[in-house]
């Protein structure tokens, strides 16, 4: 038969103790997906995308195009409000327009809102990048030309979210003249035909 002393019973329960702490620690947390913290939530941000040779900036202007702006502009300000987790909605502040894509990845600037083709899921790279997949057609947000073999590719579909700096001021009707535009789409930018439905409300806490 076996006796312990009360020392050594001491030091056996507190070693059992121990013991499960690993196993109740390595179960998976529902809610450890940092862009559940967004959740009703509207940030305002430039949405900045880069290649080798050039880096631009995601814009929609008022007619509802979709370029890339190589400076911060008023039209380069969005908002980016989650819906459901790790998918958001994009407007432009102040084009007050949704991002939105047809079947073929082809992007426009929307008056009204349609969860299937204005919905994006949001995926945060290693690199602190993000991509834009759209929740329907599975196709990532892209500043690339429609005709580039490329244009699905990492080039110009992953974005850094920036934090807007840019102060609240009356937009021209157009950008200004001296301003370099890439024009992503240049025909049938709004043609998709989108059902109308309420579209999220959005208000940025200052």
């Amino acid at each position: 038969m076996f006796l312990f002393s009360s020392t050594s019973l001491s030091y056996l329960s507190s070693f059992l103790f121990i013991i499960p702490l690993p196993f109740s620690l390595s179960f998976y947390l529902t809610d450890s997906n940092p862009l559940l913290s967004f959740n009703n939530q509207v940030r305002e941000v430039h949405l900045y995308t880069d290649n080798h040779r050039r880096g631009m900036y995601l814009q929609m202007t008022l007619d509802g195009r979709v370029s890339g702006s190589d400076a911060q502009t008023a039209y380069s300000v969005l908002e980016l409000k989650s819906v459901q987790p790790g998918h958001v909605v994009i407007k432009g502040r102040s084009s007050s327009l949704f991002l939105c894509m047809d079947s073929g990845g082809g992007l426009s600037g929307q008056v009204q809102y349609s969860e299937a083709h204005c919905t994006f899921r949001e995926l945060l790279l290693a690199d602190g990048y993000t991509r834009f997949l759209s929740s329907l057609h599975r196709l990532p947000v892209s500043l690339a030309s429609r005709h580039s073999p490329d244009r699905h590719g990492v080039p110009f579909t992953r974005f850094l979210p920036l934090r807007n700096a840019l102060p609240e001021e009356s937009v021209p009707e157009q950008p200004p003249n001296n301003q370099r535009h890439f024009h992503v789409d240049s025909d049938d930018l709004l043609g998709m035909g989108l059902n109308a439905m309420d579209s999220p409300q959005f208000s940025v806490d200052k």
